[in-house]
């Protein structure tokens, strides 16, 4: 036991020299790996070895479990826990168990319950079982010198205090062949607390992000000589007790589940080639008015861009003997609250756009457009070029990759700077370009309307259909060769037809006086309408309920049908005994989309920009927009309010 002791008391000196070290590694460098901070929760078991009067055969640590293996096998232990890693180096844990204990010793003077009077000899314990909890301090003495939360094995020696409450197993007297002879004493019917000090070693195999396996061996010190009912005597003749405190061991397998959110940006620079890039046009092409002027399509798939992380895409044109730098483009985990170029989804990904233009220069004749990628965890800040996240973040850097030659100077320039003005049924195109002549080509859809050559820079096109998307066509046609045709979009105006009143509603509602005072207040207005308006020469009326776009599908059909019947059911009972009189035509439209963006678009959301392009780019474009609102109220506040409507049109 002595020996045992002498152990004891090192490790515990060894743990309170690892203390100053630790709380030095925890201060890190500026620039250091950001550090995971979690809590987690554990569960482990094996076995429970006994080192007490019942078991000691001064061999050490392992001397119990070496003499009477297959007894010693039979006792185990298990445990859960919760606890918190503070940073780099230092964690808290507390833990609670259940475990069993025996042993057989030989040859040894003993007494029983303190009865110095009866001298025993060969005596073995039958299981006592405990319940014990303690609270440790861990030590991860690899981040004392290196922080890695990746380091896939790890040594974390561990010390605690705690109790123990146990219940004395039965001690026998043994024979000449090792079996019970008798019973001396009976296991004790109530149980007993003490302390304990336990104080081992860890060692740990990240298998996961979120887990990790481990191996733990812990030496407990109590606070009782009573675990297993008896105490050694210094010789026969002395009959003098030895006070040594039983002690016991435990040599446990675990698992570890960690509750952090770990951003692996490691992983994504090691993974950029999943990220692939093209550019419109390719190669790149001066254009007629000097400029250079290309499309970079960033497609970055799902489950891929870690929710904190940041990335910061550097393109640049690399020619012989140096290189032009272009603007960066920054991409945004979903959870960064700082706003980049781009927000991406981590279960989506997702296509992102960026228009670029600039001056033609004789350098870009032979050049190469390249692209590097660095990535960093957003820490508060989002830093507007790499040389600052060099500075000020620890970053992971990416493979460099090439996204388009460049730039060729074509002698048959193709079209630019294509403008469509309309009025009414009338379009008005105009572009820039040197050629002989250009092919203008009208479609609708993927058909043909009208295609004219033209020898100038400008074409008119009339009697086109209202509401209707048209796509025009301009292609240089030279005497070696037609150039690329250069496309431009754009829609007719509607016929408008503005609803004679409308009557709104609060969200997921359809009653027509709602809880909102705005609600009320508009509705009382298109009551009044109701009788101003449907009087004399009219037929009847037609409604349309419309719902906000943010909600499920199915239940925006049934909410915008019962906004229509609501507003015909209110109409009738304004009118009254002459409700009769009229025919009704009441729909619900679903979600309004085309309000929404044009609501938007037409807003003083400083954002609204970021916004609409979020929504266009996301396959998801419902969950996008809660994600919208949780970030900017203005929209709930101000936009989806008037979206929630019915319209009511007066038939004459």
């Amino acid at each position: 036991m002595k020996k045992n002791l002498t152990i004891s008391k090192l490790m515990m000196l060894i743990v309170m020299a690892i203390l100053p070290f630790s709380m030095y590694a925890q201060e890190g460098k500026k620039k250091g790996k950001p550090v995971e901070r979690y809590w987690y929760i554990q569960a482990d078991g094996g076995l429970s070895i006994n080192h007490g009067d019942l078991a000691n055969y001064n061999g050490g640590v392992w001397g119990d479990f070496d003499h009477f293996k297959s007894q010693a096998l039979k006792n185990w232990d298990a445990h859960f826990g919760i606890g918190y890693q503070f940073g780099k180096v230092v964690g808290m844990n507390l833990k609670g168990g259940y475990g069993l204990l025996s042993g057989h010793k030989h040859q040894q003077a003993l007494v029983l319950n303190g009865n110095e009077n009866q001298i025993l000899w060969n005596l073995g314990l039958d299981k006592t079982n405990y319940i014990e909890g303690n609270l440790n301090l861990t030590f991860n003495l690899f981040n004392m010198f290196k922080y890695n939360p990746r380091r896939v094995i790890n040594f974390v020696p561990h010390i605690g205090i705690g109790g123990i409450y146990y219940q004395a197993g039965d001690v026998n007297q043994l024979d000449e062949n090792d079996d019970v002879a008798s019973t001396l004493a009976s296991a004790k019917t109530s149980r007993e607390l003490t302390y304990t000090v336990p104080a081992g070693m860890e060692i740990t195999f990240n298998i996961a992000p979120k887990f990790d396996l481990f191996l733990d061996y812990t030496y407990v010190f109590t606070g009782s000589d009573k675990l297993d009912q008896v105490a050694k005597i210094a010789s026969d003749e002395a009959k003098h007790v030895i006070n040594d405190m039983d002690m016991y061991s435990q040599a446990n397998l675990g698992l570890r589940v960690k509750f952090n959110n770990p951003c692996d940006i490691e992983k994504m620079a090691r993974e950029s080639k999943k990220i692939t890039y093209r550019v419109n046009p390719d190669p790149l092409v001066e254009g007629e008015d000097g400029n250079v002027c290309f499309d970079v399509i960033v497609t970055i798939p799902a489950e891929y861009f870690e929710k904190q992380a940041v990335m910061n895409l550097k393109p640049y044109l690399a020619y012989n003997g140096g290189q032009i730098d272009i603007d960066p483009i920054t991409f945004v985990g979903e959870k960064v609250k700082g706003e980049g170029d781009f927000r991406v989804n981590y279960n989506e990904g997702g296509e992102f756009t960026k228009h670029y233009c600039m001056p033609y220069q004789e350098e870009m004749a032979n050049s190469e457009l390249m692209a590097d990628p660095m990535f960093y965890v957003y820490d508060g800040t989002i830093y507007p070029s790499q040389d600052e996240i060099v500075k000020n973040a620890y970053f992971t850097q990416g493979a460099t990759e090439k996204l388009a030659d460049g730039v060729i100077t074509p002698n048959c320039k193709p079209a630019s700077n294509v403008k469509a003005e309309v009025k009414d049924n009338t379009v008005d195109v105009s572009w820039t370009g040197e050629a002989d002549s250009y092919d203008v080509v009208l479609m609708k859809g993927n058909e043909v309307i009208k295609n004219v050559n033209v020898k100038g820079t400008s074409q008119s096109f009339d009697g086109l259909e209202l509401g209707t998307s048209y796509t025009i066509q301009v292609v240089a046609k030279c005497t070696d060769k037609d150039a690329v045709a250069a496309t431009k979009a754009f829609n007719t105006p509607a016929p408008v037809v503005e609803p004679d009143f409308i009557y709104y509603f609060d969200y997921n509602k359809s009653n027509i006086l709602g809880a909102g005072k705005n609600v009320r207040e508009r509705n009382k207005i298109a009551r009044k309408q109701v009788k101003e308006m449907v009087t004399g020469d009219v037929k009847g009326l037609r409604i349309e309920g419309w719902a906000s776009p943010e909600g499920e599908l199915g239940l925006n059909n049934n909410l915008s049908d019962d906004r229509a019947n609501a507003a015909i059911a209110d109409i009738k009972s304004q009118l009254k005994k002459n409700a009769g009189k009229y025919e009704y035509n009441g729909k619900g439209n679903g979600p309004d989309w085309n309000k929404f963006m044009s609501l938007v678009e037409n807003s003083n959301l400083k954002d609204k920009d970021a916004i609409l392009n979020n929504i266009r780019n996301s396959s998801n474009k419902e969950r996008t927009i809660k994600e919208m609102i949780a970030i900017y109220p203005q929209l709930e506040k101000e936009i989806l309010p008037l979206i929630r409507r019915a319209e009511v049109y007066i038939i004459k």
